[in-house]
């Protein structure tokens, strides 16, 4: 903790002599603080150094105080009890080796709120310092990140987390930015000199979260700006700063509508053509065709026009290995997304057109990229394109594989199908996979085999498994702990609830180790380990 004296705490009263063992409970919080944006390794680690501080703890404690404290505190009940659903779930499933897989995997919602809620509480300055571990760690992962970006040919801004998931990283960004935001706001605490450098890092994690492109953190980052500067405006007496901040936020809100509404103009706006005046023939002498239906609009332009598929497909074979008619790197039909590459970059879909490439923008479009503007460092455009072009094509009954947010639809369809044939206690702990298999085969999904997935939505996740009465139940064990503990007062829990709430509506957030544990962790974190703000 020495390091923690050199921050520029202005309340200078004298630290606290720990012992040996509060100090290593502490680093065992900061291992996992540090994991959480980094290492699905550590995060496991830290579990094993919490278990083994308990066993030690237990030594002075005792073994029956420690289970009498836990089976006394309610909220904890609670929150473990989700576990115990899961349990429950065993009983009707059919699948008992998923089942068994699956609860290994739910061991961190009965395990961390276990040992969180039965070791002691930490210090106001302590809690503060581990949350700047945290801080500082998802810093060192938006570097790691970066250089990734600029050393390596990306194709996919989801490439530069190799540590964790984009969207796990991306809710652990949106943390690290309102944790800053309360330093900064919090008075006598820190001096002028960190506060600007909390407000640098702050600026650089919202950048950060446009280069990694995405959605998912960015809603959560604007939404809940938005509620916290509604609370603001209520909660200032100041009319000065009500008004700044009632401006700021109606002027962020109509930038990004702005942004959203030129992107999609820019895409879906087209230049008029008239057929008859375009050329007829390639500079070979082969004839063009002017398709201005069936392949759609991309970046203002008709993808159709000037294609001579003969001409495109003999001049591709000689760049490629890749044949003409065959796959991407991305399960795609080279052909289409070599063509929406040439219109993108506005050339022709002829031998010439292939041959303007350069040896780069081939290796691209072999690894699936179709627009060049998906190829920009930093920026959302390229999110706002995939969205038009997925909807264009799922609204024309297109093939959604490949494209996140229509795939998600295809998600829902099926969870829904499942949750009105199993309404009430759901089709079991195990029995997932089996129930999608089912239902997309059912529904007739168009989805390729290796797209079909689970929900990507918590809640109907939850209702699938285990019914209307663990739904309600799921629900219940989300709201009771924090209006029982009054944390709806704390502003740590409030970032972190609204984040995982949001967040649950895109994804199955608990179904995956970094997702299990960043709820399981920072839920019984910020319920047990410190008093409230």
């Amino acid at each position: 903790m020495a390091l923690y004296k050199k921050l520029t705490i202005k309340n200078k009263m004298s630290y606290h002599t720990t012992s040996l063992r509060y100090n290593s409970y502490l680093g065992a919080l900061a291992l996992m603080l540090i994991a959480m944006p980094l290492s699905n390794y550590l995060m496991s680690v830290s579990q094993f150094l919490l278990a083994g501080i308990w066993l030690w703890d237990c030594s002075s404690t005792g073994f029956s105080e420690k289970f009498t404290k836990f089976f006394k505190n309610k909220v904890a009940l609670v929150v473990t009890s989700l576990f115990l659903l899961h349990l429950i779930g065993l009983i009707y499933t059919t699948d008992f080796n998923y089942g068994f897989k699956d609860i290994r995997t739910k061991l961190p919602l009965l395990i961390i709120p276990f040992i969180l809620s039965t070791l002691p509480q930490i210090k106001k300055r302590e809690f503060y310092f581990l949350i700047i571990i945290f801080i500082a760690s998802v810093f060192i992962g938006t570097c790691w990140s970066t250089m990734i970006l600029y050393t390596q040919p990306i194709t996919d801004a989801r490439e530069i987390t190799p540590f964790l998931s984009h969207i796990r990283f991306s809710m652990n960004i949106c943390l690290a930015i309102f944790f800053l935001f309360f330093f900064i706001y919090q008075k006598n605490y820190f001096t002028v000199f960190y506060k600007i450098l909390f407000g640098i890092l702050l600026l650089w994690f919202i950048l950060f979260l446009f280069i990694l492109e995405s959605l998912t953190g960015i809603i959560i980052l604007l939404t809940v700006s938005i509620l916290l500067s509604v609370y603001f405006i209520f909660k200032l007496k100041n009319i000065y700063f009500k008004s700044g901040i009632l401006i700021t936020t109606l002027a962020v809100i109509l930038l990004v509508i702005f942004y959203v509404k030129e992107t999609i103009n820019s895409y879906l706006n087209i230049v008029p053509v008239s057929i008859e005046h375009l050329d007829k023939y390639t500079a070979l002498g082969n004839p063009y065709t002017h398709d201005t239906i069936n392949l759609g609009k991309e970046n203002g332009k008709y993808v159709g026009l000037y294609l001579s598929e003969s001409e495109l497909r003999n001049a591709w074979n000689k760049r490629s290995n890749h044949d003409y008619n065959g796959k991407d790197f991305k399960n795609q039909s080279i052909k289409y997304t070599l063509i929406r590459f040439l219109n993108s970059k506005g050339y022709r879909k002829d031998a010439s057109g292939v041959n303007s490439l350069t040896d780069e923008e081939v290796h691209y479009i072999e690894s699936g990229v179709a627009n060049v503007e998906y190829l920009s460092k930093i920026g959302f455009k390229t999110r706002i394109y995939q969205a038009i072009m997925g909807y264009q094509s799922y609204k024309a009954g297109g093939n959604p594989s490949g494209n996140s947010l229509f795939q998600r639809v295809e998600y829902w369809k099926a969870s829904i199908y499942l949750i009105k044939h199993n309404f009430l206690i759901g089709v079991g702990t195990g029995d997932m996979n089996i129930a999608f298999s089912q239902a997309y085969e059912k529904l007739q999904s168009p989805l390729d085999p290796q797209f079909r997935r689970r929900s990507h939505n918590q809640y109907l996740s939850i209702f699938v498994d285990f019914g209307i009465i663990g739904f309600v139940w799921f629900i219940f064990s989300l709201f009771y702990p924090p209006i029982k503990l009054r944390k709806f007062h704390s502003f740590f829990y409030i970032i972190f609830f609204l984040t995982l709430i949001l967040s649950m509506f895109v994804e199955d957030t608990i179904e995956s180790q970094a997702g299990l544990t960043f709820f399981a962790f920072f839920n019984s974190f910020f319920l047990f380990c410190h008093k409230n703000e």
